[in-house]
């Protein structure tokens, strides 16, 4: 487990003398799906939007008592069936839940009646759990949390240039394919793309995660001394476009982690919230690459 920072702790000090009195005490009484967002958002030490946005609770009784918290990628069935199992209610995703951006059901291309979608709500329904979403201010924690997750997975922290602005990592040099095989293994990947020569020597890899957009994926090839970028879902025509063209005048390198790799953030928020809420149980849930390649 990684260690709380000295923020963290104290955050969670400061967010315990907060919580409802019975809670502080450690007596009995459970805290509200309410009362533990309003806790999030207080410890968060940011401004959060009041309007509807990713990062509210999307699903749930609002007044549930929670017994514990979830964090994950995606809350999927999967991980909904191993929070119950571990006697967890309070589930926070990073992504969507429901099938459309922004979880808004008026907004969803899928009926009320449909069987995956009311087999979800049926489930959470019967273990009282809530769902609260969490993607923007998880990206903007100190050092976003889920980049600096996937740095930690790669075992790149040490590497990252921090006087520059984005993310950019030297590594010792070594092929493309080397640094691709390692990738996958860190991240636990059943499949990772690859573009360009795999014996092509790589150094310096500009770095995005999810789904930025397209220009700001493009941008990363134009960055200074960059022989390979790590991006997470694109855009194919475009990127890879970009990137087909450019490799007619210079070589480049490109890996595709899918979307998926912004997943081990959530273990930090995860501990973060170890801290927030001292004595509740929080645990992070991995998401399994869901790809395989055919044989």
């Amino acid at each position: 487990m990684l260690s709380l920072t000295r923020r963290s702790a104290v955050a969670g000090l400061a967010t315990a003398l907060a919580l409802p009195s019975s809670m502080a005490l450690g007596q009995s009484t459970r805290p509200t799906a309410r009362e533990v967002f309003r806790q999030i958002r207080l410890a968060s030490g940011q401004p959060w939007d009041p309007n509807p946005t990713d990062d509210r609770i999307i699903y749930g009784d609002r007044n549930a008592e929670i017994t514990g918290i979830a964090t994950c990628f995606f809350a999927s069935l999967d991980v909904l069936r191993q929070a119950k199992a571990a006697g967890l209610n309070y589930i926070i995703p990073h992504e969507a839940s429901f099938y459309e951006r922004y979880d808004d059901f008026a907004e969803s291309v899928l009926p009320e009646t449909d069987p995956v979608l009311t087999a979800k709500k049926r489930f959470l329904d019967e273990n009282g759990m809530v769902i609260q979403r969490m993607h923007g201010h998880a990206h903007s924690r100190p050092g976003d949390a889920i980049m600096t997750g996937l740095l930690e997975r790669l075992d790149w922290t040490r590497y990252r240039d921090t006087e520059r602005p984005g993310v950019l990592v030297t590594l010792p040099s070594a092929s493309a394919l080397e640094v691709g095989r390692h990738i996958k293994q860190a991240c636990g990947r059943r499949t990772l793309r690859m573009f360009g020569n795999p014996d092509q020597v790589i150094s310096k890899i500009s770095i995005t995660a999810g789904m930025p957009g397209e220009n700001v994926q493009i941008a990363q090839f134009g960055v200074e001394g960059v022989d390979a970028v790590l991006l997470g879902e694109v855009r194919e025509p475009e990127v890879l476009g970009y990137a087909q063209d450019l490799a007619s005048s210079k070589p480049v390198v490109v890996f595709l982690a899918g979307h998926t790799a912004e997943d081990f953030g959530m273990r930090n928020i995860a501990e973060w919230l170890g801290g927030v809420f001292p004595g509740m149980p929080c645990q992070w849930f991995a998401t399994t690459d869901p790809y395989t390649n055919p044989d």
